[in-house]
Formats: structure tokens, C-alpha cells, sequence
């Protein structure tokens, strides 16, 4: 079992999930300015307010960049642009209003087509990946952008006048910021501390799990070959008996064949662990990075005599070594089959293929370490392989009789 614990330890769903509400709030206060500014042209004649919404639109794409970038410089830079941007905005509406109002009447610098678009620049710190991060970004964004409408508005000849409103929403974005990184922090060490719980009941797993495996198999081999002994007549034990004894010793103090699971991928199988010539290749070629998958009757290959079965391993370790060198892939198959009185045992992939009738490497250690060493054993060996089709080598040697 393994515990996983979902949490945003690092912010980054939250970011995302804070510039994309970012995004739709500067959006809104953009474009609600910028529809508002343009039913001002018919009513004054004043042409030069579409240059003002420009600049509403190139703010946009600035506060827009500014919370969607990963790197503090760039924010900084897109930020410093809104401001630039908002501040031309600004100083083409607030001479419109001036030229437009009654002496006397002009509107101060609080008004709302001047708060609104403020508003939005205001949200360009809230997705930083850092508390300082994030209050940096938001003082800059407050300087350069109702600082910069406060001086286009008192260039324009405007009555200055504090927003209110802007400052508590700055106020109010450093409260909120600074909270969610409190949280964010002591979320961290509670997770930490549940990763600590989880990770110290996986080990009691283990340990339980390996110690029912290891009770298995000093079942199924000592007590095994304790009764086979006890059962043994006097005298010299039989060339089987004394293999199997040979065996099992090797595969006690082999612990992967007990911390391996029950797939074939670790040469783990108690069918598979019972064929030590088998054993031995897959092992070695697992260790060079192959992921080995063995089939059938597996066990008919202890029937192989003595000299033929070292010739069919040389065989099987040269196919499992061409699969890692040429075929493209990290998985092979051995399938053994049993026809009285030959065995056979085919070596497969699903790899890149190759010309069986080419001189290339592959054909030369398929000839060299794999016919040669069948034949030498009394047997037959037949390749397939095309090009883009994978490779399967078919391996014949006698068996024992049935």
C-alpha cells in the first residue's frame, strides 16, 4: 500500500488557479472601462480617446503576462509596462474630462474611469511563487499605476483626490497574499509529517511482507530437502538429489529471489527458481537492464544433459545479449516447449528486426554464439527476423526421454 497525499505544498496549482482569476478580473475592469471611454467619443468629438483604450488594451496583455510568467524579472518588466500604458490612459481621459467639464465642475482623480482600470493593474502579484515575490509586485503595480494617474491627472490640471477604495483593495490583496502563504507554509509541515507516517508504515509492510515470503521459502527448499534427506537411503545421495540440494543453497543466499514479487521480471517464480540454468541467464541479463518474461514448461529444461545444457545457456545469454545490443527494446520473451524427445526454447522481441541474410553484427553472434553452440549440442536453430518486425530464435536440443 502507498499513501498518497494530495497537496499543492510547492504553489503551483495554486498560481495557476490565482493568475487565471487574475486574468478574469482585470479583464472585466478593462474591458468595462474601455466601453465606458468610448461613449465618450460621440459626446465630445475627442478622436484621441481611442489611442486612450489602446493603452487600456496594452495593459491588459501586460497584467496578463506579468501573472502568467514563471521568472521575477519579467513580471517586474510587464508590470512596470501596464503602469507606462495605464499611465497614458490615464493622462488622454483626464485631459478629455477637463476640456468636457463646466469650469469649476471637473471631476477629481478618484473618478470611476480612472478607479476601474486601477483596480485590474492591482493583480499582478497574487500568483507569485514567493510571499516577497508577490508583495513586491503588488507596491510596484500601486506605484506605477494610480501613481502614474495621479500624475497625469494633476498634469491635466485635475483635482487630486486619494481612491480610497484602490488603497483598501491593495491593502486588502497584501492581507490575503500573506495569509495564503501562511497556510501554504504550515500545510507543507503537515504534510511533511504525514509523509513521515506514510513512509514508516510502507516499511512495516515490507518487513512484514518479507518475512512471510522468507518463511515461505525456507518452507518450500530447507524443510523441502530435509524430508527428501530424511527419506534418502544410506549411502551416497543421487546426482538429482544432490543437484536440488545445490540448487536451493544457491537460492538462499540469493535474497532478490525473496524480496522479488511473484512476477517472472526478477527471476522471482518458484517454477522458474527451480531451473537453475534459467535462473542464471535471465538474472544476468536483467542486471545489464533487460526485462525478461518466461512461459511454458520450464522445468523440462533440467532434463537436458549436462553438456548440451551449458551450450543452450551460452545460446539463450547470446539471443537476451543481441536484444539489449540491436533490437531498440528493454523486454524479451523465452517460451519453452516440450516434444518428446527434444526440448525447445524460443528467445523473442518485439525490437527494430534486421536482414537474417545480411553480415551484420547481429547475424554474426546469432551464428557464432548461437548455431554453433545448438549444433555442437545435436540440435537445430531457426531464425526469423524482417526488418521493423522484431526477431524470434528458435532453439532445439535433445531432451530427456519421455
Amino acid at each position: 500500500m502507498t499513501l498518497q497525499i494530495a497537496a499543492d505544498v510547492d504553489g503551483r496549482s495554486t498560481s495557476r488557479a490565482l493568475a487565471t482569476a487574475g486574468t478574469w478580473l482585470a479583464g472585466v475592469f478593462l474591458a468595462a472601462t474601455a466601453l465606458i471611454a468610448m461613449t465618450f467619443i460621440p459626446v465630445t468629438g475627442r478622436g484621441d480617446i481611442v489611442l486612450g483604450i489602446a493603452g487600456l488594451a496594452v495593459t491588459g496583455v501586460a497584467v496578463v503576462a506579468a501573472l502568467r510568467t514563471a521568472s521575477h524579472l519579467r513580471a517586474v518588466l510587464y508590470t512596470i509596462a501596464a503602469g507606462l500604458t495605464l499611465g497614458l490612459y490615464a493622462f488622454v481621459v483626464t485631459g478629455v474630462s477637463v476640456a468636457a467639464a463646466s469650469p469649476g465642475a471637473a471631476p477629481a482623480s478618484d473618478y470611476v474611469l480612472l478607479s476601474m482600470p486601477e483596480f485590474a493593474i492591482l493583480v499582478v502579484g497574487i500568483a507569485a511563487r514567493s510571499l516577497g515575490r508577490s508583495l513586491v509586485l503588488g507596491t510596484l503595480a500601486l506605484v506605477v499605476g494610480p501613481g502614474l494617474v495621479q500624475l497625469a491627472a494633476w498634469q491635466q490640471g485635475m483635482r487630486l483626490a486619494l481612491d480610497v477604495p484602490v488603497v483598501a483593495s491593495w491593502i486588502a490583496l497584501s492581507l490575503f497574499v500573506v495569509s495564503l502563504w501562511v497556510g501554504r507554509r504550515e500545510a507543507a509541515r503537515g504534510t511533511a509529517q504525514m509523509l513521515d507516517s506514510a513512509l514508516a508504515e510502507e516499511r512495516d509492510l515490507a518487513n512484514a511482507r518479507f518475512s512471510a515470503r522468507a518463511a515461505d521459502w525456507v518452507a518450500d527448499t530447507v524443510l523441502a530437502d530435509l524430508r527428501a534427506l530424511a527419506a534418502a537411503a544410506p549411502g551416497p545421495l543421487e546426482d538429482r538429489t544432490l543437484q536440488s540440494l545445490d540448487r536451493d543453497l544457491a537460492n538462499l543466499a540469493d535474497t532478490s529471489l525473496v524480496l522479488s514479487g511473484p512476477e517472472i521480471g526478477a527471476s522471482a517464480s518458484r517454477s522458474l527458481a527451480s531451473v537453475p540454468l534459467l535462473v542464471s541467464v535471465v538474472r544476468a541479463a536483467e542486471q545489464q537492464g533487460l526485462r525478461i518474461r518466461v512461459t511454458g514448461d520450464t522445468e523440462v529444461i533440467n532434463g537436458v544433459r549436462p553438456s548440451d545444457a551449458r551450450n543452450l545457456e551460452r545460446a539463450i545469454a547470446e539471443c537476451l545479449d543481441n536484444v539489449r545490443r540491436h533490437s531498440g527494446q528493454d523486454e524479451a520473451e523465452i517460451a519453452v516447449y516440450f516434444s518428446p524427445p527434444e526440448v525447445s526454447v524460443m528467445v523473442s522481441d518485439a525490437g527494430v528486426g534486421f536482414d537474417v541474410d545480411a553480415a551484420g553484427d547481429e547475424t554474426v553472434g546469432l551464428r557464432v554464439g548461437v548455431i554453433d553452440s545448438i549444433v555442437e549440442a545435436g540440435g537445430s536453430v531457426q531464425i526469423w527476423s524482417r526488418p521493423g518486425t522484431g526477431t524470434a530464435v528458435f532453439m532445439t536440443v535433445p531432451g530427456a526421454p519421455a
